[in-house]
């Protein structure tokens, strides 16, 4: 991270622990990139990410936001917490069940990418929604790099991650057998 990234971070990471998501998500809309690598950025001092004080503030949208951008979902704090427990302990008792389901939705071949600059993919075929990518997209996928063309059709799950099939396919994402998965 250069410098300049580094200090966004730390003040919007300071805006996210104070409640201030209006903010943070606005910034996040304009800044791309830096919302992506806000997405993964963990405090080392308490292990906290943005996603865990989205799970604080009980801001799903947030929570949303950060795992389309491809948050670990799973990760824990130093205490040993996950942002589904931290919303559970805060009673925000819906947000800590839509993390962990998204959390069982991103392990194995789909989990999130450390490089803020590659999209989350998933498996969760059921859920099927159809999109056109308004400019070229990068997606993680087994370690790999799925690219989607400018104007390119592909299906994303409740979280808008790409569901991406055997071998990279996405229009549609297929099975071993060149089966549709949707």
């Amino acid at each position: 991270m250069t410098e300049l990234t580094d200090e966004l971070v730390q003040q919007h990471y300071g805006l996210a622990k104070s409640g201030d998501w209006n903010k943070v998500l606005s910034t996040f809309d304009e800044r791309p990139t830096l919302a992506g690598v806000c997405s993964r950025y963990r405090k080392s001092s308490s292990g906290w990410t943005f996603l865990h004080q989205a799970a604080y503030w009980g801001q799903e949208g947030a929570a949303r936001v950060l795992i389309r951008l491809g948050a670990l979902i799973a990760i824990k704090s130093n205490d040993g917490e996950t942002a589904s427990d931290v919303a559970k302990r805060r009673e925000h008792d819906m947000l800590s069940r839509l993390l962990e389901v998204a959390s069982r939705r991103a392990d194995g071949l789909w989990e999130p990418s450390p490089d803020p600059t590659l999209l989350p993919s998933s498996s969760a075929w059921q859920e099927g929604i159809e999109r056109r990518a308004a400019c070229d997209m990068r997606v993680a996928y087994g370690g790999g790099i799925v690219v989607i063309p400018s104007g390119g059709r592909y299906f994303v799950d409740s979280f808008e991650r790409t569901l991406v099939g055997w071998h990279g396919t996405y229009d549609p994402p297929s099975g071993m057998d060149a089966e549709s998965m949707l």
